[in-house]
């Protein structure tokens, strides 16, 4: 493999990364210890499989305030054949140290551009909260999908944008929740005290109670990822996709939602689809119903033009 096709190959896991560029990092880290200590031979894999995470981490949180939190058999993937195997990696060490460490100064040039187009995009959104009216949502997904860089970061734009619409309104209707036992069923319930206790937060001299519902994210996921990405306290389940869907992806992500009520999100290419699969296996009862782009774009609308903007904005905003 000769240079030009080594730099190919390195930049193809440069677009490939999402925004936070860990595996980049890692690769940068590993040819400066080979650079600058000398501590490791870049064609024993095992020199630096396992501490070249730990050096990753160490920069990652400087500079980005996170560290992976990926499984150690996807980190792994890094070294494999069809990535950037110690074959490879000989050849980008031997450029890297004939010439001053140039292959750690490319990634970590192309991370600061990726960061400073974020950084732009945040200050957009930042400015939107004082002139919500500027703010247009299809605008923010379109700065995720043509630039290259953040492409693969799309669906998480999405999910984000999605939660904060979801938990701006429900918080703004002021929605609650109750959680209640019948009075007829007091016996039952001192039998079963503890219990009612710490699973229901009730017992036989305080039969309910009244919280503010809310919506939650279930946490960072990966690219891949096809479980829970939102919850209700009020029971219902979120799944926010941004995928191309088939009608087999489409039921494989119904069936692995455990809950019987069921809210997706997705495209309105897509929503046809979902549709369909529900009728054919039918799970009607168990989707509660599917938001389309479309209709995130026109509450978005509602939210930063409409009569409620000075309410609903700056929260939705900031979310």
């Amino acid at each position: 493999m000769n240079e030009e096709e080594v730099k190919k190959r390195l930049d193809t896991i440069i677009n490939k990364s999402r925004t936070k560029y860990y595996k980049p990092i890692q690769i940068a880290e590993v040819l400066y210890h080979s650079r600058v200590f000398g501590d490791i031979n870049v064609a024993r894999l095992e020199d630096y499989r396992t501490k070249s995470k730990k050096w990753r981490d160490e920069i990652s949180e400087k500079l980005l305030h996170q560290i992976s939190t990926s499984s150690s058999r996807f980190q792994d993937d890094l070294w494999n054949q069809n990535a950037m195997p110690p074959e490879i990696l000989v050849i980008l060490d031997r450029i890297n140290k004939a010439k001053a460490g140039i292959v750690e100064y490319y990634i970590y040039h192309q991370l600061l551009a990726r960061q400073n187009t974020i950084i732009s995009i945040v200050e957009t959104v930042t400015k939107a909260i004082q002139s919500p009216d500027k703010f247009y949502l299809n605008e923010l997904l379109a700065s995720f999908r043509n630039e290259s860089g953040l492409r693969r970061s799309t669906d998480k734009c999405y999910e984000i944008v999605t939660y904060s619409l979801l938990e701006t309104i429900v918080t703004a209707l002021e929605t609650q929740v109750t959680v209640k036992v019948s009075p007829r069923k007091r016996e039952l319930l001192n039998e079963f005290a503890d219990l009612a206790k710490v699973l229901l937060n009730i017992s036989s001299d305080n039969l309910e109670w009244t919280e503010t519902a809310h919506i939650y994210r279930v946490g960072v996921t990966n690219a891949a990822d096809r479980g829970l990405d939102m919850w209700a306290s009020f029971g219902i389940a979120i799944q926010v996709k941004h995928l191309t869907l088939d009608a087999s992806l489409a039921e494989e992500i119904v069936d692995r939602i455990e809950s019987d009520r069921i809210v997706l999100v997705c495209r309105d290419v897509d929503s046809s689809i979902i549709k369909t699969v529900i009728k054919q296996i039918g799970w009607g009862k168990r989707v509660r119903g599917i938001i389309k782009e479309s209709e995130l774009l026109q509450w978005y609308d509602l939210c930063c033009r409409g009569q409620f903007t000075s309410t609903l904005a700056t929260s939705l905003l900031n979310g």
